[in-house]
């Protein structure tokens, strides 16, 4: 339409009243989207990711477009370029001003946290109502039915808080800004028609949560494709964990959430372009209704009869569920019920901890009500430090001693001073006379001290202070609690009287029942005749975890918790514990998403109570509530140390489990800082524990008190101390497997509770609780540290009692004692391995034994308590021996104390401990003694009789803070000394001394009647008894027959008197099948043999029935008819498996890797038990690498099965050699042969030297095929000079040989086939000649260790001795050897010049191994023909070799060297 046409319609529209607006129609848009079904907007999502448009140079943070249509404007975090470029002009003007104002407003509500809406800010919320048990079975059967019948809607997805995640940016401009306006084309008539459709984010308007923040993900309708960008960068860094803000119960049905009118159509896509954050589906607690089964229905079978057994006939009384919500103070003991007639308070202590200068003590008080016994807390404070200041007789100014004299008056105002720069006010300072008698030079036996009190909340004084008036300070390091039960004469756990307690001054300040602080450390004493007041009764809670692995973490995850809770234990009831009432819990969290399908209905069948919860937080909360509930006094577990309570704290560590102090009876409010940080972590876990004492039954007492055990595995334990059977599971297979039915599950479930059963009942049955406690108030130390196996400290502490009643100062802790001494080195002319490490002073005498077998009676004399009586009968003590002139190395013994010295304190307390003893077995004889009594004497008895023996070692300990080296060597020295003097006794009365051992003499009777062997036994008693005062000895064991092998190695058959009649009994001492790392097939072949060698049959009898017992051996083991477990080696580690150098070759090594990378935890000392599988071909890697766990080779479908050859070679031969060494009729050779292994490999050859105890077993010269001897050579390869191809020439005499023609070797080449020139074969055969001289003269060596296997050219001075991984000749005992010696260059050269040897043509045999090969005859005939042939040719290339072969000097033998002896 033209200009003037417009105008001219305007004029009429006004003319006629109207204007254009009026008469104007909106044109319909064109549809402005494209519509397409869901299918194809999945395509054009794909195709755009396709094009993987990646922003160049984006450093890696990710950014990409992911395909998708921006449809809300509303969402945040994304900025474009122009946008930032108009925000980041300053703005101006009051409408700027307010802009900005309200975007920090819609800003600020949009961030809200959770916690705003729970701040006290906020108005307070209703009380929530409280529901009883049973609303909550109607509302959880209830909520079953819905959740399975009714899908539910989708939930929100909550906010996921990280700030590793990596996100996406938007490359193109939402279609919200670029098309404002634009709406899609809606019928008019349509009910579901709505203008505006309101933003998502005013959807949960009247949801209590927070709204999406800039960094919060919508979920996506699709998952994306794998081909994607946004794909590869999941794939690229795997999720990090989340944080679920609110439960999430989806039932794993999505449901559109509706938003204004149902009709509104709504696509669920990712409309800001964002990562989607992978749903988290959590586990929900399940219903029979709700339960899926997970994994196959049909698991595969297990025998769960073993264990089923034993839970089905415990005690098991009600456990009930604990109360979560139990606030703090409930469950408080009222004082009125605890306190005695005349106010006091008796308490039971038994374990204690040091906070911030004041000492707490934990225990049990008997509440008067109800008389039971509850737990209580005491808080003592103003403990004072006790320092000694020893005065100089000078003054010393500048390090200068002046002549000035010191007063005391002047010690006084020096050590005010010294205090005043450390800020204590409050102290006291007195004179003290005290006495010293150790090791400390310079320091008088008695002198006048000034003593220092001060708190302990103070800081200490260093340890080496010093000042001008005073030289030494004794006891700045004292700990506190050593402090207080020196001064309070506290031996170990008792009963305490406490007098004027506060009940009012500490109020949740632990877990216990009762609670009190003492501000007076005199209100403080030990009850009268408290040693015969009974213990009470103690709650014991043995544990058992199950973990499983988390793979993506790399962390053992708790998955289920058992325990078994026994009351009122009595330490002095020899009860079963099969028999003792107990409460039995568990709580399990599930194997992935849910419970097998009707486990919870089979859980309430059963006597224990089963607590199903849904996460490891949920369980580990729980855990923690039953603690409370039934406030457990000690924790018994295997392996609790260093793997279960680690594991147990770390878990709730990173949980942030609620009340995790629980697992101690003292409440914190954080976790310790060292925790996890090294060596210190141990002690850290400890302190968690204090007030309650952990038991562990592989710890070093445990391990003690079982000293048959050789792994100390549970099992092992299971079978030797109670004599029942317990399974090892797989547990990570078993989940995956059978444990995914109800009943698999419940069978797993009991199996966990069993071994809970079996640790409670082993800690029972070898009675650890009560000789510990015995042990304790023996030594004066804390119970807590006897039962962490803390021998040397008990000795120290009985040692701290008598020298703190005596008025003596004792020496100071020194930690970390003796690590910065530099090791010994063997002396000069001692070489390597050979020579021992230098001992710090000589031990006890070993007579060389008269090695044989012996058929008349031995009778074995030995010493009763031969060092603790050495003591007494010579008074050596710190008090009595002087050796003030005698240097910590000095090797002079000193004399011994004479007649007329008092008698010492050392003796003096063995003596008291030896009296007791006595007087404990006098009772146990009495006919009216009750079993409960004897059981309980006997304890004592063991106690006195391991203390009393024990107290020589802390003089020789060089860490003891007891150490004294020349006391230690002169009660050796005597000792040796009486050994010498015994032997002379005996041989005086024509007795043959056959062996004799430190304490202990072996006398051969040469009689054949017991009676007249015990008579000459009898006689010699008396006349070694009359030499000394408390000497004594008696006839220790009489053997019918001994087999000695060498020192301390022997078998004998033991006479052991029964009633009236003598049994016979094998006894065996330091043979291999009393060495772990032997197979029990190996031991019991041992066995065996040591019976036939024992029997007293005829020589000959007894060697064809060891070859005939051999021979049916290797044919069971062949035919796999011997149980499978029988092969299971046993191997300690002796370091971290990293640690090992050269750990291939260790099938320890390899196993404890296996078991690390399934998740287990292996540490140093830890025992690995292992099958060596497959075929290893005598390599020792292979056989490092067929090495698997036990449990492993025990599967039904492992396909795992025992390499025979290795175990003939390595486990039955060796030691069966060496016992058969002293009888004759038989040696390795027929041995060998019986085995079915190859004669010709083996000789004997003794090795020199009288320390040497093993045997070489190498094969004769004369009968080793070349294909043996020649097997390590190195193959000469020849190069034809015209193709320059390389070959290996097998030699003239091997059929194998297709070089050789009638004019010389030709190229094997086929298109060259030239003759290689005989100077050119000369001149390489000389090369090959010369490299095989040269590495033998390079001179490296290697350790035989393969531990060490350090390679090295550098020759240690000490001859064959390793000089260890770092090159310091320490850490390796190993020998060093060459890697190439002359004994390969002999046979290289001999190799070498048998390649050419005329008179060997043809002489080769037919076939290889005995198998004919077909047209062999006339290939050695051809070649017979063609060597003769070329003759002149081979003979000057064997003479270059002959040549090197005489210049070799292992071909002559040094006739000078031989007989030298004869020129003398």
């Amino acid at each position: 339409m033209s200009r003037a046409a417009k105008l001219a319609e305007l004029r009429a529209l006004r003319a006629s009243g109207k204007t254009r607006l009026s008469t104007y129609e909106v044109e319909e848009e064109e549809q402005l989207y494209d519509e397409v079904d869901e299918e194809g907007y999945k395509k054009l999502v794909r195709g755009r990711l396709e094009e993987d448009d990646f922003i160049v140079d984006d450093n890696g943070e990710g950014y990409v477009d992911d395909g998708r249509e921006e449809w809300d404007g509303h969402q945040n975090g994304y900025r474009y370029a122009s946008e930032s470029e108009d925000d980041a002009r300053p703005s101006k003007g009051k409408a700027a001003k307010r802009k900005r104002e309200e975007d920090k407003e819609q800003r600020d509500k949009q961030n809200r946290k959770i916690n705003s809406f729970f701040s006290a800010k906020n108005a307070a919320a209703a009380p929530k109502p409280v529901a009883t048990a049973e609303e909550n079975d109607f509302m959880e059967d209830l909520l079953g039915e819905i959740n399975t019948n009714v899908p539910r809607a989708a939930p929100r997805m909550r906010p996921v808080k990280t700030e590793s995640r990596r996100k996406t940016r938007v490359l193109s401009p939402p279609v919200s800004e670029n098309r404002a306006h634009a709406a899609k084309k809606q019928a008019a008539d349509s009910d579901n028609f709505m203008p505006e459709t309101p933003p998502a984010e005013n959807t949960y308007d009247d949801d209590p949560l927070p709204t999406l923040g800039d960094d919060d993900d919508i979920p996506m309708s699709d998952p994306v494709p794998q081909s994607s960008p946004v794909a590869k960068a999941v794939e690229r860094k795997s999720q990090p964990m989340v944080k679920i803000e609110e439960e999430n119960d989806d039932d794993g049905m999505e449901v559109e959430q509706v938003v204004g009118h149902s009709g509104v159509a709504s696509a669920s896509v990712n409309i800001s372009g964002k990562r989607p954050v992978p749903r988290i589906k959590k586990a929900e607690y399940p219903t029979p209704a709700s339960s899926s089964p997970v994994g196959p229905t049909v698991a595969p079978a297990v025998d769960a009869s073993s264990w089923n057994n034993v839970t089905s006939k415990l005690n098991v009384v009600s456990s009930p569920a604990p109360n979560i919500n139990n606030n703090a103070g409930m469950g408080k003991l009222n004082p009125e019920s605890a306190v005695e007639n005349d106010g006091s308070l008796h308490m039971f202590w038994i374990d204690y901890t040091e906070i911030n200068g004041s000492l707490c003590l934990f225990g049990k008080v008997k509440d008067r009500t109800t008389g039971k016994y509850v737990s209580c807390f005491v808080k003592v404070d103003n403990i004072l430090r006790k320092l000694y200041f020893l005065p100089r007789e000078y003054r010393v100014r500048r390090g200068h001693q002046t002549d000035e004299e010191v007063e005391m008056g002047d010690v006084s105002d020096e050590i005010d001073d010294i205090m005043s720069k450390h800020r204590v006010t409050m102290h006291k300072i007195k004179p003290s006379s005290r006495k010293y008698a150790f090791e400390l030079p310079n320091i008088p036996r008695e002198a006048d001290y000034i003593k220092l009190l001060y708190g302990y909340d103070k800081m200490p004084l260093s340890a080496d202070i010093q000042g001008e008036t005073f030289s030494h300070v004794f006891g700045t390091n004292t700990s506190l609690f050593e402090q207080f039960v020196l001064w309070k004469n506290i031996m170990g756990p008792c009963w305490l009287k406490i007098e004027d307690a506060n009940f009012n001054a500490v109020t949740n300040a632990s877990w216990c029942k009762l609670e009190l602080a003492v501000t007076k450390p005199n209100s403080i004493t030990v009850l009268p005749n408290t040693e015969n007041i009974d213990a009470p009764p103690l709650t014991l809670m043995s544990i058992s975890l199950r973990t499983t692995f988390n793979a993506k973490d790399n962390k053992q995850e708790i998955l289920m918790a058992s325990a078994m809770v026994y009351d009122n234990f009595s330490l002095t009831d020899p009860t079963p514990a099969e028999q003792l009432p107990c409460k039995s819990f568990t709580i399990m969290r599930p194997h992935g998403e849910a419970y097998p399908t009707g486990f919870k209905m089979e859980t309430e069948k059963q006597k224990s109570t089963i607590m199903l919860r849904k996460t490891e937080q949920d369980l580990l909360s729980y855990f923690m509530a039953m603690f409370q509930r039934h406030d457990p006094d000690v924790l018994i577990g295997h392996r609790l140390d260093d793997i279960d309570f680690s594991v147990l704290l770390n878990r709730m560590r990173e949980k942030k489990t609620p009340g995790w102090h629980r697992i101690g009876r003292l409440r914190r409010s954080e976790w310790p800082k060292n925790m996890g940080k090294g060596g210190g972590s141990f002690f850290a876990e400890r302190q968690l524990a204090s007030g309650r004492l952990l038991c562990d039954l592989a710890n070093d007492l445990g391990k003690s008190l079982m000293t048959k055990c050789q792994s100390w595995s549970l099992e092992e334990m299971c079978q030797l101390v109670l004599d029942k059977r317990r399974d090892e599971l797989d547990n990570e297979a078993a989940l995956k497997t059978w444990a995914t039915t109800k009943e698999g599950l419940m069978n797993y479930v009991k199996h966990c509770q069993a071994d809970a059963f079996f640790i409670a009942a082993i800690s029972i049955k070898v009675q650890m609780l009560s000789l510990s406690k015995v042990l304790t108030n023996l030594a004066g130390n804390s119970w807590a540290r006897t039962l962490s196996g803390t021998r040397a400290e008990r000795n120290e502490y009985i040692l701290l009692h008598e020298f703190y009643k005596n008025k003596y100062i004792c020496p100071d802790k020194q930690w970390g004692k003796g690590k910065a001494k530099v090791e010994d080195v063997a002396g000069e002319g001692e070489e390597g391995v050979d020579a021992k490490k230098k001992d710090k002073f000589k031990g006890g005498l070993v007579f060389e034994p008269e090695k044989g077998l012996y058929d008349k009676f031995i009778l074995v004399m030995d010493f009763n308590s031969l060092y603790p009586s050495i003591i007494q009968e010579f008074n050596i003590c710190f008090t009595t021996v002087e050796r003030s002139d005698l240097t910590e190395d000095d090797d002079k013994v000193p004399e011994v104390p004479g007649e007329e010295q008092e008698k010492g304190i050392l003796p003096r307390l063995i003596a008291n401990l030896v009296h007791r003893r006595r007087e404990v077995k006098k009772l146990m004889k009495s006919p009216t003694a009750t079993p409960d009594q004897i059981t309980t004497w006997d304890i004592k008895q063991l106690a006195l009789k391991l203390t009393a023996n024990s107290m020589y070692g802390c003089l020789g300990y060089s860490k003891s803070r007891f150490y004294a080296r020349p006391l230690a060597m002169l009660t050796t020295y005597k000792g040796r000394e009486i050994l010498r003097r015994t032997k002379d006794m005996a041989e005086e009365k024509m007795l043959r001394v056959i062996y004799g051992d430190t304490d202990s003499v072996m006398i051969n009777t040469n009689v054949d009647n017991i009676q007249e062997a015990l008579k000459l036994g009898e006689d010699f008693k008396k006349q070694v008894n009359g030499s000394y005062k408390l000497l004594e000895i008696d006839i220790d064991n009489v053997f019918r027959r001994i087999l000695l092998h060498a020192k301390k190695k022997y078998a004998a058959i033991n006479m052991i008197r029964v009633e009236d009649k003598y049994i016979e009994k094998l006894e065996v001492k330091g043979l291999d099948m009393r060495r772990r790392e032997y197979c029990a097939l190996s031991k019991n072949t041992s066995e065996e043999l040591l019976r036939f060698l024992l029997s007293g049959e005829d020589p000959e009898t007894v060697v064809e029935k060891i070859h005939e017992h051999l021979r049916t051996l290797a044919e069971n083991m062949r035919s796999f008819t011997i149980p499978t477990w029988k092969y299971t080696i046993y191997t300690q580690l002796g370091k971290h498996p990293k640690d090992y150098p050269n750990g291939n070759s260790m099938p320890s090594v390899q196993v404890a890797n296996r078991l690390i990378a399934k998740g287990k935890h292996v540490k140093a000392k830890d025992v690995m038990s292992f099958i060596i599988t497959g075929d290893s071909s005598g390599s020792a890697e292979n056989a490092a690498k067929n090495a698997y766990p036990v449990d492993e080779v025990l599967k039904a479908d492992s396909g795992l099965k025992p390499d025979i050859d290795y175990y003939l070679h390595k486990q039955i031969l060796p030691p069966v050699e060496r016992l058969c060494a002293p009888i004759s009729g038989t040696n390795i050779t027929m041995l060998a042969a019986c085995l079915g292994l190859d004669t010709t490999k083996y000789r004997v050859t003794t090795v020199s030297g009288s320390n040497t105890q093993d045997i070489e077993i190498q094969p004769l010269e004369s009968q080793i095929p070349d294909s043996v001897r020649f097997q390590e050579c190195v193959p000469l390869f020849l190069r034809c000079r015209s193709c320059h191809t390389a070959f290996p020439f097998n030699g003239i005499s091997s059929v194998h040989t297709t070089t050789v023609t009638h004019d010389g070797l030709q190229c094997p080449n086929a298109s060259c086939r030239a003759i290689l020139s005989n100077l050119s074969v000369v001149a390489q055969l000389e090369s090959a000649i010369r490299q095989t001289i040269s590495s033998y003269y390079t001179g490296t060596v290697v350790c035989n260790d393969p531990a060490c296997a350090s390679r090295t050219r550098q020759i240690s001075v000490y001859g064959h001795r390793c000089l260890g991984p770092k090159g310091l000749a320490k850490d390796c005992l190993g020998r060093m050897s060459y890697t190439y010696s002359d004994k390969d260059v002999w046979n290289q050269l001999l190799y070498f010049a048998s390649l050419f040897d005329v008179e060997r043509a043809g002489k080769e045999p037919d076939g290889i191994n005995g198998v004919k090969v077909e047209g062999a005859s006339e290939k050695r005939e051809k070649l017979k023909i063609l060597a003769e042939v070329n003759r002149e040719r081979f003979n000057t290339l064997k003479g270059v070799v002959d040549r090197w072969l005489e210049k070799n000097g292992r071909q002559w033998v040094q006739m000078d060297s031989l007989f030298a002896f004869a020129l003398k």
